[in-house]
């Protein structure tokens, strides 16, 4: 009884508000040929905009449309719901269009009852409501749809709603002038009947599974139409000044940029590029932010997290303190902590702080000498190239003899000493530090493009993300080797493995197994505690969005493409480690 009173105040919550949005914006107003209605959505774009808005979520619950390609014997049957719900929202649009229904109940009507209807054809595709075969001789037509119940089920189902709607005049005015309710009880009778489906446990796994899916859909259906109409509603909404907001336009963006950034590799040009430009260049920023510190935190973490399993009692000490003060301190506080103190230990930029000429620092950054980009491919082809050598080596069996580290080690220091030699000598530019007026400290300067530059927030921000998240990541690997079974670990000391090979061929290959899937999460949120790069003043992707909402206003839609661009993000780093979670799971250890 508690659910039943929860659900109608949430289905009433939810439908009003849209039968409202729906009346709005179905309501026509034309003085001279003008419209004088701004919330005004002519029918097609209005119930096509909402149903098939609902209709994702719909093939999303069904989950017919990918089982049935990846079927060898690929049958129409097999996604016969989902065309069914097609054909019914494309009949529903067009009666919409050549249909003369009234804003206040007419089209609330069949907006609100057609995702309803699409929601109870799934219930009762889901149960035997209507036995078919028994009723096979009522009628020929019965008869030929036997063989497919959802013939019968979508036929009876949408007659009803269709005659409804087209006669809502003539509906008692207990139920049209209280939709909201009536829409509500329906729902809570079709989430009843699927509980009692669903607890009956009268089906196979994968019925109950689509109950399942339906049970959830009928819960959400509410949310998802006030969702669809409330958007729909701002995008039109009476109000000037709220529909100014909601504007979702990107034309200022092609208007050039009024602020200048620092970035890499790509350098946008003020004041000549666009505000996509310089939005594409933060894009590489906190990209290459992210990737370095995925990098470190992975490497640190590791290193920490085997640290904390030693015997010796100081190490494990250490380390334990390290996780236990990075993982409980706010980021926001790290960042802010490491910037202050490499503004106070760092000298002056006037100091000329340098290394042989080659390096300088100072509060302002490091500058490095810069190697031609030809001979930077060269050594990072070589590496790649003996990795790949490497891997091919090892596709029989990884050698960890004493002789085979020792010749391993051998080769890869020849080579790195061979790249660091490719990318000293040659053309490659020194830093050249600059005195135009020596009386004026102000004008002391690296000459512009003889040094590649490495700011002072770009290393704050990558020092502050790669402590704060090697504490997790510490603990994640220790958590997951601590998880292996104590006779692994015994077997490979019986067999004689040193404690590095132990490690490496015994108990990291199959701890990865529970933590790839933790690791996925902590580098999602490195991309997205990149954010907080506003804290040093680092060019990232919201930096330079929350500059843009300052001098452009338009912070809608400018919020839209920031949750857009992180999304992308997270979806692509757990795309790539989902990929190497299912290779891990079937290597065989």
């Amino acid at each position: 009884m508690l659910a039943v009173v929860v659900l109608w105040a949430y289905n009433n919550k939810m439908l009003s508000p849209s039968i409202d949005s729906v009346s709005s914006m179905s309501r026509s107003f034309v003085v001279g040929g003008v419209q004088q209605n701004p919330a005004y959505y002519d029918p097609y774009s209005l119930t096509s905009a909402t149903i098939f808005f609902f209709l994702i979520f719909m093939t999303l619950a069904r989950n017919e449309i990918v089982p049935a390609i990846r079927s060898k014997n690929f049958q129409f049957d097999s996604i016969s719901m989902t065309l069914s719900s097609l054909i019914i929202s494309i009949l529903v649009i067009a009666l919409s269009m050549i249909g003369d229904f009234s804003p206040a109940k007419g089209m609330p009507f069949l907006l609100i009852g057609a995702p309803i209807v699409l929601a109870s054809l799934l219930v009762v595709d889901d149960s035997e409501i209507l036995p078919v075969k028994r009723l096979s001789r009522l009628h020929p037509l019965i008869d030929l749809a036997s063989g497919n119940p959802r013939i019968v089920n979508t036929l009876v189902i949408f007659s009803a709603f269709l005659g409804m709607a087209l006669n809502i005049s003539f509906i008692p005015p207990v139920i049209s002038s209280n939709l909201s309710s009536f829409f509500s009880g329906i729902l809570i009778l079709m989430a009843l009947y699927v509980y009692y489906q669903i607890s009956s446990e009268s089906g196979n796994p994968h019925t109950h599974d689509q109950r399942s899916s339906t049970m959830a859909l009928i819960i959400g259906l509410p949310m998802i139409v006030y969702l669809s109409t409330r958007i729909l509603f701002l995008l039109h909404n009476p109000d000037s000044v709220t529909r100014e907001r909601w504007d979702l336009s990107w034309s200022f963006m092609d208007m050039k940029n009024t602020f200048e950034i620092n970035a890499w590799p790509i350098q946008p040009d003020f004041p000549e590029d666009t505000r996509w430009q310089f939005l594409f260049s933060a894009v590489l920023n906190s990209a290459r932010a992210t990737l370095l510190s995925i990098i470190l935190c992975t490497i640190l973490g590791v290193i920490i997290g085997v640290t904390r399993l030693s015997s010796n009692k100081l190490a494990s000490a250490l380390a334990t303190v390290y996780v236990e003060v990075f993982r409980n301190m706010p980021l926001a506080v790290l960042l802010f902590l490491i910037m202050l103190q490499l503004g106070e230990t760092l000298p002056l930029f006037s100091e000329e702080a340098n290394i042989a000429g080659w390096i300088y620092y100072s509060n302002q950054g490091l500058h490095l000498p810069r190697p031609d980009t030809l001979r930077i491919i060269i050594a990072l082809a070589i590496v790649f190239l003996l990795w790949a050598w490497g891997r091919y080596r090892d596709r029989e069996g990884i050698d960890d003899s004493p002789e085979a580290i020792a010749r391993k080690s051998l080769i890869w220091s020849m080579a790195l000493v061979a790249c660091l030699g490719i990318l000293l000598t040659g053309d490659m530019s020194l830093p050249n530090y600059v005195k135009p007026n020596p009386a004026i400290p102000g004008t002391w300067d690296i000459e512009e493009g003889s040094s590649f530059e490495i700011t002072k927030a770009f290393m704050a921000l990558i020092i502050g993300l790669t402590l704060f998240t090697a504490s997790v990541v510490a603990e994640i690997v220790r958590g997951s080797i601590q998880a292996l079974p104590r006779g692994q670990v015994e077997a490979a000391v019986s067999l004689g493995l040193s404690p590095y090979q132990r490690l490496r061929l015994v108990i990291l290959p199959q701890a990865l197994r529970s933590m790839i899937p933790l690791l996925n999460s902590q580098y999602m949120n490195v991309w997205k505690n990149s954010s907080l790069a506003i804290i040093v003043a680092y060019s990232d992707i919201f930096y330079v969005i929350f500059v843009m909402m300052n001098n452009v206003g338009k912070l809608i839609p400018l919020f839209l493409l920031l949750l857009v661009i992180y999304q992308a993000g997270s979806l692509l780093i757990s795309g790539i480690m989902n990929f190497y979670n299912a290779r891990v799971i079937r290597v065989k250890i």
